[in-house]
C-alpha cells in the first residue's frame, strides 16, 4: 500500500480483544463440517492480517524516529 491508501491504525487493545473473541482453536475433528472450518479460518485470517498491520505500524513508528 502506498501512503495514500494507508491502513487505519490498529491498536494493541483491539488485537487483544480480537484474540479473545476469535481465539486459536485446535478442537476440530474429522466430523467438523467443511463450512464451519472455512468460516473459522476466514475469521482467523482477518485477525492475522490485522496483527500484521499492527506490527507494520509499530515498526514504521520506530523507524521514523
Amino acid at each position: 500500500m502506498d501512503n495514500n491508501d494507508a491502513f487505519p491504525a490498529v491498536s494493541a487493545n483491539f488485537i487483544k480483544k480480537l484474540e479473545e473473541v476469535f481465539p486459536l482453536r485446535d478442537d476440530f475433528d474429522y466430523g467438523t463440517a467443511q463450512n464451519a472450518l472455512v468460516y473459522y479460518y476466514g475469521q482467523r485470517s482477518v485477525v492475522r492480517f490485522l496483527i500484521e498491520q499492527n506490527k507494520i505500524q509499530n515498526e514504521t513508528i520506530l523507524t521514523k524516529v
